[in-house]
């Protein structure tokens, strides 16, 4: 039978729940104990305040322990259409921190914090599905390099073997600063900093309203009350229908993942003969990599936009693992699950404040570098100071008219990219 947990749980050591009781007051109080929270936390409690840090679930239980395990930098938009929406200035910011200071700080907490997740700098290779793609990207490469220094290079797919065993795509992109971890170890090391720190933590605590209290703030729990003098909503795509304003502007997109079984002696160095984490640009957008001790495969993708089984998205996610490597076919699977990313309408995050409560979050599936980057800057925006400075701040956190609390339009959305792919693949001759 499927495992509908995370393979990674299986090293995602037990919570210890926390103080016994909770705090009457604290200076902060962090909702949200993933990757965004927890950075935060650790920041804000290295000043010296006193943090408290709730999750509804066990902490880390959303998306920072559900994904893939890729960590890189990058962006959704294209450098037109950034530079459109923010102007020049602000756009070359956000490159920059997009695609390298993220990159960069999330590498140093893991290094700095003695964080044991399995990092390893393996290189991204991002699979184009077409000619046209692939020269369309190989041209705006120079452009990029002209905003940003980044480590990339294209592979033709002439050299393509080198790099994935694969036949399914036309060449490809390799990012060669982007790595990999284990999501359940990266996550208890980011928590196991926050509490060294001075952090308090308490798992199974929803916070179920934060209401003013003259110039500090009232946290309600099941627990009991709490005043803060600051509040951080750090719950991205978990965010619930009672915290009405954000949850109209961040969209919670599901994403399915699979893990097969161990795979027979030589198979691994077969299909990732560089150990590469690998995606792809057709809107089905499969990513996978090998586990960390190269036995395993774990895939996930766009299986749908709305809510289906675990069982269903199994058999669509195994359908396109063997596509892309025909070798797996007689390959079982032992895991099957599921979890929340978090988008904004612009697909960029943001850090800001409603009403005085803070925010950090709507990474749009790019969360293990941006999100203990952008937690970090929220928490020295808190504290005043100006190392918060962040292009972060100066984008769009919007919502439309028809969207409340229910993504409703994502079975269309779903339906449209399908269509998009089918389009595709006629071009491509399938």
């Amino acid at each position: 039978m499927l495992k509908t947990d995370p393979f990674w749980w299986e090293d995602f050591a037990a919570f210890d729940g926390g103080p016994a009781e909770q705090p009457e007051a604290c200076d902060v109080v962090v909702v949200g104990a993933g990757l965004t929270g927890c950075s935060a936390a650790l920041t804000l409690a290295r000043a010296g305040q006193k943090v408290l840090v709730l999750d509804a679930q066990r902490p880390g239980y959303g998306a920072s322990t559900r994904n893939g395990g890729m960590i890189g930098g990058g962006y959704r938009l294209s450098q037109a259409e950034m530079i459109a929406l923010y102007g020049p200035e602000t756009a070359s910011r956000l490159l920059m921190e997009s695609h390298v200071e993220s990159l960069a700080f999330a590498v140093s907490r893991i290094k700095d914090e003695g964080i044991d997740c399995d990092y390893h700098q393996y290189g991204r290779f991002r699979g184009q599905w077409n000619d046209a793609e692939y020269d369309a990207t190989a041209r705006s490469l120079d452009d990029l390099r002209k905003l940003v220094p980044i480590n990339v290079e294209m592979v033709p797919k002439s050299r393509q073997r080198s790099e994935i065993g694969s036949d399914l795509y036309s060449g490809g992109m390799l990012l060669l600063d982007h790595g990999g971890v284990h999501p359940g170890k990266y996550l208890n090391g980011m928590l196991a900093a926050a509490t060294r720190a001075g952090s308090q933590v308490m798992g199974d605590t929803p916070a179920l309203a934060v209401d003013r209290a003259g110039s500090d703030f009232r946290v309600t729990t099941p627990r009991g009350t709490i005043r803060a003098g600051a509040v951080l909503m750090a719950t991205n795509g978990y965010t619930q229908p009672r915290f009405a304003w954000l949850k109209r502007r961040i969209i919670p997109v599901s994403s399915y993942l699979i893990a097969t079984e161990e795979l027979p002696d030589g198979m691994a160095d077969e299909l990732f003969p560089t150990g590469r984490m690998c995606v792809e640009t057709r809107f089905r957008h499969c990513y996978f990599r090998l586990s960390p001790d190269c036995k395993r495969v774990v895939l996930g993708g766009r299986a749908a936009m709305g809510k289906i089984s675990t069982t269903r998205s199994a058999i669509i996610l195994r359908s396109l693992l063997v596509e892309i490597f025909p070798q797996l076919k007689n390959i079982a699977l032992t895991h099957s699950w599921t979890g929340h990313t978090g988008f904004t309408f612009s697909f960029v995050p943001n850090i800001g404040q409603s009403d005085g409560i803070w925010h950090a979050l709507g990474y749009s599936g790019s969360g293990n570098a941006l999100a203990p980057y952008l937690g970090h800057k929220a928490a020295l925006q808190m504290l005043g100071d100006a190392g918060g400075e962040t292009g972060f701040s100066k984008t769009t956190l919007e919502t439309r008219f028809w969207y409340r609390n229910r993504p409703w339009y994502l079975p269309f959305a779903h339906a449209l990219y399908r269509m998009k792919d089918m389009q595709d693949d006629r071009r491509r001759g399938k």
